[in-house]
Formats: C-alpha cells, structure tokens, sequence
C-alpha cells in the first residue's frame, strides 16, 4: 500500500526557498532539485517505515535528498506520511525543524 503524502506548510516553504536558490545559482538547477525531491516523495510512500528515527520518542524519521544537501523529514500516520520539513543540512545541521 503506498501511503499519502501530506506536505506541511513548513516544508512547502523550505522547498521553494531551495529551489529558488538552486535556480539562482544555475538554470534548471532548481528544477533538478524539484525532481529529486520528487523521487524520495515516491520512495517514502512505498516503504515509510524503512527510514530511521530521529527523535527520542520514536516520531520522526528523515531520508537524505541525494546530490543535494537536505533531508525530510516526516512522520508516519495510519495511512499517510506526514512531511514536516526539508531540512538543508548545510545551513543548519543540527536543527531539522523550526521551533
């Protein structure tokens, strides 16, 4: 069963804000960027509960954007996958969500 993906407002942000970046920095770069993001959305769906915990109670759980330096991070609820940020990890990174 793949699972909804559910994109929080936060992470919304967090995307255009990279992608903007990206696009500054070369074009279609950003579009690349959009692109990978895409296909971990799609790995998160099939197989949520592959990924590791990143929290002490066992809640969040995060994957690397590959070729680029950010995670997502997420939570699983019954029959969706909640997206809460994606966290550059060189900018802050120790600080995966906004407090």
């Amino acid at each position: 069963m793949a699972y909804k993906i559910v994109i929080k407002e936060e992470a919304r942000l967090d995307t255009e804000e990279a992608y903007n970046y990206y696009e500054n920095e070369k074009a279609n770069l950003g579009e690349e960027f959009l692109e990978e993001l895409t296909r971990i959305y799609n790995r998160i769906a099939k197989h949520p509960d592959y990924y590791g915990f990143i929290d002490d109670q066992r809640i969040l759980r995060d994957l690397k954007v590959e070729r680029f330096p950010f995670t997502v991070v997420f939570e699983i609820t019954d029959s969706s996958v909640i997206v809460y940020a994606v966290h550059n990890t060189y900018r802050h990174p120790k600080r995966k969500l906004r407090r």
